[in-house]
């Protein structure tokens, strides 16, 4: 058996091994102690590094938080004031960049440091730490992100500039302007530029008055800004160059634009504006505003250092889309304005404000083919001049299918002076609706222009713009219209108005029937109207409402067959709702026609009346100097009292040698009396009512049939049956006093006669009911009376029924 033995194998493997490594000993612990040095100094390198970094990694969270040593901050400032920039800065720290960072950036106007010119929060400054060390500056450029710049105005108002973002270089005379884009109000802007460094501007403290000045007008501006209504702010792109010794030199090329805003509810598609800026002016070479119909373009120029400024426009906008922005008393006539044809607006704008104050405006307006207020209208001309005191339009030209305005127009502002000369030719005056006032406005609501409009020249002189403080004077001529339902065939007179009063010293009125003329003031705001000397030959009742309805309730009882001739004077309210009317009127009557008047539902004819008719408050008299009635003439006076809900009247009159039969047949309705009679009597109470009538009178009637007398009682009375005319004696005379009290017509020394025969009567009528109630005792005349006298107690009689057929019957048998 055979067994191998690894041991010797092995134990020779191992003696070869360490003889081997004898050999190498010196090699391996040089090379050893190496690769330790070196592992040991890598250790202690990453340390250094480790600990370098953790020391840089300290500064730089120090001096991000807490920054820079005031040293630094002071090397800084001190280099940048050294350029020209006199800043100060709350902290000055570094960014993860690397950049300075100077938070709370003050930059002041003087080296004093008294005036800001603007803050900003915080201020990247890149610095070139190379460069430094060389001599160079060290910061090159600032980076703003985001950040709010606030420029004092006043120390009460101040600018605000949010999220500007903006990238200067900062060159050793020059700051450049990279970018800037921020916000102000309502306008992003977008600019570059340069900044050269050349010194300080002199700059003077503000006085107290310039302060008010720049707060108010700052406070102008945010209310105007306040006014637009934008989807997306306005734009403003450009760039500018200027330098700090004379910031006024600027010069700059910027152009503004936005897209569908509105400004005080104005619509405007586009808006651009290119402006330029050089020399202490500003040039508007483009300024165009579109709109939903037409645009306004306008160009021009401001110059500072000249003290002037000029601007051209022309305009072709529709006045109704811009009424908003219009003074308020002109925002109610534009919105009744249409154009067919859009308007055309030129015109120039030249100022100066300096030593020699000038202004001057030239423009001129041409419409055609436009409506105002419903009112077709073919053309309107009017050129304006204004040189800051006067106001002149030289030639105002209105043209309508019907006719023409012409006029001119003077406004001196320096006076407080309007004045105005118009001749209209067959115009409409009710196109001018709420242009003169409500006044004005409502004679044209009550009058109605049939076939010719009028023809008027006038002038107007007045101390303001406002047209209730204007005098109107001129003459007018108006022809077939209706005024207040009054149609009126023409009108003619010089006029004067002024503090809502008409005077009409001449007028003269035609109508068909006839005319008036005379003196006329009408005060629209009292509601009275004065009359002076006023002959009229018309229709009164017809005329009447033309005064007002409260007279016409006054002329209305008073129907005349043809007109009469009155001469009126007075004074008339035409307030319905006044407790007290100041109205004091007189009218002189003359008519050859006949008068009708009711009284108790009985009219009564007046012929030929010729007397006065005196109102005053609401105490109406009637005095009747002549005329007559029944075909007998009358006189007398009527008075009432016209305020109460039931009028009280008191009337007085006589009647000489009338119609019986007439009177009797339009009283009573009794056609078989005749004779004439004379009439006396004074009684009163309330129309309408017969009860309240009180008074007392007499009667006398003669050559005539009053009533037929049974003079042998109840044996008259049969035959009378057989023949009417048998047996009675026709009475032919009468005459007695009455008292009227509680209805009745009361006598007591009624006596009827006829040749032969008399009655005397006593007893009462009720002319309400109409039922009679009358004693009568009938004696015989001459000496067939003596004769018959014993017998005469056979014939008395009583009288019952109406009074146009009573029953008779003897008291004895």
């Amino acid at each position: 058996m055979h067994v191998h033995k690894k041991t010797s194998k092995s134990h020779s493997v191992v003696k070869k091994k360490e003889q081997k490594s004898a050999e190498i000993i010196p090699y391996r612990f040089y090379s050893a102690f190496w690769h330790y040095c070196c592992s040991f100094l890598k250790k202690l390198l990453i340390s250094f590094i480790v600990s370098l970094l953790g020391i840089v990694l300290a500064i730089f969270l120090y001096l991000r938080f807490f920054g820079f040593p005031p040293q630094v901050k002071q090397l800084v400032l001190s280099e940048l004031e050294s350029r020209g920039m006199i800043i100060s800065l709350d902290k000055l720290s570094i960014d993860p960049r690397g950049n300075l960072v100077a938070n709370r950036v003050i930059v002041f106007r003087e080296k004093d440091r008294q005036s800001i010119w603007l803050q900003v929060d915080k201020v990247h400054l890149s610095v070139d730490w190379y460069s430094w060390l060389k001599g160079n500056p060290l910061i090159q450029s600032a980076v703003v992100s985001n950040a709010t710049i606030a420029i004092p105005l006043t120390p009460h108002n101040e600018i605000e500039i949010h999220q500007v973002n903006a990238s200067v270089n900062l060159n050793a005379d020059e700051i450049e302007i990279k970018k800037a884009k921020g916000r102000v109000l309502n306008l992003n802007f977008d600019l570059k530029g340069k900044i050269v460094i050349n010194g300080f501007p002199l700059f003077k403290p503000l006085t107290e008055e310039q302060i008010q000045f720049l707060d108010s007008l700052w406070n102008k501006i945010l209310s105007i800004v306040d006014l637009f209504e934008t989807q997306k702010p306005l734009q403003l792109e450009g760039s500018f160059s200027l330098n700090t010794k004379d910031p006024e030199n600027v010069t700059a090329s910027l152009q503004l634009y936005s897209k569908k805003f509105l400004f005080k509810d104005v619509p405007i598609e586009n808006a651009f504006s290119e402006l330029k800026i050089a020399g202490g002016a500003i040039k508007f070479e483009e300024l165009t505003l579109e709109l939903p119909r037409g645009q306004i373009s306008s160009w021009g120029e401001v110059d500072f250092k000249g003290s002037s400024s000029f601007f051209e426009f022309l305009s072709s906008a529709d006045l109704s889309l811009i009424k908003s922005i219009l003074p308020k008393n002109w925002q109610s006539l534009t919105e009744t304005l249409k154009f067919t044809d859009l308007p055309t607006f030129s015109g120039r704008f030249t100022t100066k404000w300096g030593t020699q104050k000038m202004t001057n405006l030239i423009v001129d307006i041409r419409c055609h083919n436009f409506s105002f207020q419903d009112h077709a209208l073919k053309e309107l001309s009017l050129p304006i001049a204004y040189d800051g005191k006067k106001l002149f339009a030289p030639e105002l030209k209105l043209k309508t299918d019907t006719g023409i305005l012409s006029g001119e127009i003077l406004w001196d502002r320096q006076n407080d002076s309007f004045w105005a000369k118009i001749n209209s030719q067959q115009i409409n005056p009710k196109i001018f609706k709420k242009v003169f006032g409500t006044e004005f406005d409502r004679i044209l609501d009550v009058t109605e222009f049939k076939k010719e409009f009028p023809i008027v020249n006038f002038e107007i002189r007045g101390n303001s713009l406002n047209p209730q403080h204007w005098i109107f004077s001129g003459h007018y001529l108006l022809k077939d219209f209706v005024y207040q339902g009054v149609f009126i065939s023409s009108t003619e007179s010089d006029f004067h108005f002024s503090n809502f009063e008409l005077f009409l010293p001449n007028l003269h009125v035609s109508r068909p029937e006839g005319t008036v003329s005379g003196t006329v003031r009408h005060n629209f705001q009292k509601k009275l109207v004065w009359i002076t000397d006023l002959c009229s030959s018309v229709n009164v009742i017809e005329s009447a409402p033309a005064l007002g309805n409260e007279f016409f309730s006054y002329v209305k009882p008073y129907r005349f067959h043809a007109p009469p001739f009155l001469k009126v004077n007075g004074v008339v309210d035409i307030d319905k709702y006044s407790k007290e009317p100041r109205t004091d009127l007189h009218i002189d009557v003359d008519s050859n026609s006949i008068m009708d008047f009711d009284i108790f539902k009985v009219t009564f004819p007046l012929t030929k009346p010729k007397g006065e008719i005196i109102l005053k408050g609401r105490e109406l008299t009637i005095k009747v100097h002549h005329g007559y009635l029944f075909d007998g003439l009358i006189q007398g006076i009527y008075e009432s009292s016209l305020w109460k809900k039931n009028i009280p009247f008191r009337t007085n009159f006589h009647i000489n040698n009338g119609d019986f039969h007439k009177a009797m047949l339009t009283i009573f309705n009794i056609d078989k009396d005749s004779g004439r009679f004379n009439f006396q009597t004074s009684f009163g109470g309330h129309l309408g009512d017969l009860y309240s009538l009180k008074g007392d009178g007499k009667i006398d009637i003669h050559d005539g049939y009053i009533m037929s007398i049974p003079f042998l009682g109840i044996i008259s009375q049969a035959l009378s049956s057989k023949d009417t005319e048998f047996a009675m004696a026709k009475a032919d005379e009468a005459s007695g006093h009455f008292n009227i009290k509680d209805g009745f017509i009361i006598t007591r020394d009624l006596k009827i006669s006829s040749f032969t025969f008399s009655v005397l009567g006593s007893g009462k009528y009720n002319f309400v009911k109409d039922n009679l109630d009358m004693d009568m005792k009938v004696t015989m005349r001459g000496p067939i009376g003596y004769l018959f006298y014993p017998l005469s107690e056979l014939f008395e009689f009583h009288g019952t029924g109406k009074l146009a057929s009573p029953v008779w019957k003897s008291k004895v048998f």
